[in-house]
């Protein structure tokens, strides 16, 4: 069977025409239920929590930022040792995070993960970040909250696209030794600590890699979610 032409180029290549075709594709899979999170209403995002969280480590800390864009957190940051890997634009390596990971031999305080929104590829991301943060260091990563199926679907058909990350926070919820917050500000802001003796980060491939949005719904009181006000009251708890 010939792959459709709209299903050969990158989402964002698409006109609207391409953009209804592939909507229409795979209307098969849509799910009925979602989530009503307003994240406008919230008034705070990741670049409020991730200056926040640096204001509670030291003036010359280590900041890693994988998947850059346009660099609006990583210019938002008023740290001076920055590192941001992304292989398109933005940052300051241009290079995949697993070529970046590969040959790294620096530690970092904090390391902020929103690269590509693809469940396997955030998985060696946050396992790699592990490997290489500071003690009472932090991870935080974004999209791991879709509202809707669409947001969420693989591959991509949505403009407001989360991809499946949100598995990882999954991973991280049932790993020992691994302190996790899901915050619910932009999109979902995953926030860990790792305690010197944690577990390495849980694999749970087999179960996850075939679920969909419905799988995330039914299963959400799986992950720590946490308000704005609880994060920050965690943040303080964990850092005084």
């Amino acid at each position: 069977m010939t792959t459709p032409d709209f299903l050969q180029v990158p989402f964002e290549e698409l006109d609207g025409e391409g953009r209804r075709q592939i909507a229409e594709h795979f209307q098969h899979a849509a799910y009925p239920r979602g989530f009503k999170w307003h994240w406008k209403g919230t008034h705070h995002n990741r670049i409020a929590l991730v200056n926040y969280v640096l204001r509670k480590l030291p003036m010359d800390c280590a900041y890693l930022e994988v998947g850059c864009g346009s660099n609006d957190l990583f210019d938002a940051l008023p740290v001076s040792d920055k590192t941001g890997v992304d292989p398109v634009k933005g940052g300051t390596v241009r290079m995949t995070s697993d070529d970046f990971f590969a040959t790294n031999t620096k530690q970092f305080d904090f390391v902020w993960i929103d690269g590509l929104h693809e469940y396997t590829q955030v998985h060696r991301d946050v396992a790699n970040a592990l490997a290489c943060l500071k003690p009472g260091g932090w991870i935080a990563l974004h999209d791991l909250m879709p509202v809707n199926w669409k947001q969420e679907h693989m591959p991509r058909m949505n403009l407001g696209w989360t991809g499946d990350v949100w598995k990882v926070a999954v991973e991280i919820a049932a790993t020992r030794g691994l302190h996790f917050k899901l915050i619910l500000i932009d999109h979902g802001v995953g926030l860990l600590q790792a305690d010197a003796d944690a577990d390495p980060l849980v694999d749970m491939e087999a179960e996850l890699l075939p679920q969909r949005f419905g799988w995330l719904y039914e299963n959400v009181d799986r992950l720590p979610l946490c308000e704005w006000g609880d994060a920050v009251a965690w943040i303080d708890a964990r850092t005084s």
